[in-house]
């Protein structure tokens, strides 16, 4: 049996692609709408404003009530079906690099499985392939995602994404008990890179206790938590738990978490980094990592050329991830942003920033930040030799 290296947690679901094509702009233009009055998008005049709002700025994620999930859903019957959520995402970049990879499933799907990867699935005091692990009878959850492309003639600005999500499973804290109960059975297992605050309602953050009871053992690996836009009041509540608990290492995010849950004043690279200084220090972290469409930085107790070739290796294989195949020589041949390379020190910590490679006719846009949190956060945790 491989030795699994790394584990990645701590959902995978279903994503069903919008293209935002003339009928959808259209739609997007000429429809009501509505600025939410909640973190949880109640009506579809909701998401119209926030679907005008990311063809001007760029994509979020936001959680959505089951009536409009209903109502987006009969509204686009035509969509595209992917895996995704944060637990595949990370672990398809970390298998792909031929990592021994434990993946987090606490839905097992016939469908689902079938369609994973051969990565790792725990099933009772075994490891297991997707396909030896299905649970006929598990519900399928899917997310609605919008994708577009910087098109200014047609009043798109931005190229990214916008995902809706709901689903029991990440809204209420359904977890992979069987994956959390492995952990402290698989001493090879080095890093534990873990996604899900952002998608917990405020009514179940508490379920973030439950987590961290379980990770409470002897010889844990190292934690990375990615953070996520949704719900501010369930990622605030995990960071803080995480942190007093002394379970977390490294956290990483983009620069809109950045403003968001580490109060940067805004999201120009010399306030994300004080906000990440004031954060890494307060929190008493290994390290914090921000990432951009344009640039990527770490603020590190640990070695400078140790960062700097994760952060490079992350940003190479977000951006061969954005064909329509995974492309490492197509990657490569990409240009780089136009922001400078930096190394300096800062209150003892190494800072390290880099810029990314620009696909300008990307045609894979959801889940980069995972597979760019995946890679970076296992390349300076893992136990260099």
């Amino acid at each position: 049996m491989v030795k699994v290296k790394v584990a990645t947690g701590l959902y995978v679901n279903w994503d069903s692609f919008v293209n935002v094509n003339d009928e959808v702009l259209n739609w997007i233009k000429n429809s009501e709408a509505l600025k939410p009055s909640s973190q949880i998008l109640n009506r579809i005049e909701e998401a119209v404003y926030t679907l005008k709002e990311a063809l001007k700025t760029g994509g979020k994620e936001y959680l959505i009530s089951k009536n409009l999930y209903d109502a987006l859903n009969i509204k686009f019957k035509n969509r595209v079906k992917r895996l995704g959520g944060n637990s595949y995402h990370m672990g398809k970049a970390l298998y792909t690099l031929n990592v021994p990879t434990l993946v987090s499933y606490p839905c097992r799907p016939r469908s689902l499985m079938l369609a994973s990867p051969d990565f790792m699935v725990a099933c009772g005091n075994k490891l297991k392939t997707p396909k030896e692990a299905i649970r006929d009878g598990d519900p399928e959850f899917e997310h609605i995602v919008f994708e577009f492309h910087e098109e200014p003639e047609k009043g798109i600005y931005a190229f990214g994404r916008q995902i809706f999500s709901w689903d029991e499973m990440s809204s209420k804290g359904l977890f992979d008990y069987e994956f959390l109960n492995y952990l402290p059975k698989c001493s090879s297992i080095e890093v534990l890179i873990l996604g899900f605050a952002h998608l917990l309602l405020p009514e179940h953050k508490w379920k973030v206790n439950e987590v961290i009871d379980l990770l409470d053992y002897k010889n844990k690996p190292k934690i990375h938590l990615e953070l996520g836009e949704g719900s501010k009041e369930s990622v605030s509540y995990a960071i803080k738990k995480f942190a007093d608990a002394g379970l977390c290492n490294s956290i990483g995010m983009n620069e809109k978490e950045c403003q968001v849950y580490l109060n940067a004043e805004s999201i120009e690279i010399k306030d994300l980094i004080e906000a990440a200084l004031n954060a890494v220090e307060n929190y008493d972290l290994e390290r914090i990592c921000v990432h951009s469409n344009f640039f990527a930085f770490s603020l590190s107790k640990l070695d400078w050329k140790i960062e700097f070739e994760a952060l490079r290796e992350a940003c190479l294989i977000s951006a061969a991830f954005t064909f329509k195949s995974f492309n490492i020589k197509k990657a490569e041949a990409l240009p780089f942003s136009k922001v400078e390379n930096l190394k300096t020190k800062i209150n003892g910590y190494n800072l390290v920033l880099i810029p990314t490679l620009i696909n300008s006719k990307a045609e894979v846009l959801t889940g980069l930040g995972d597979v760019f949190a995946a890679v970076q956060a296992f390349k300076t945790l893992k136990k260099n030799k």
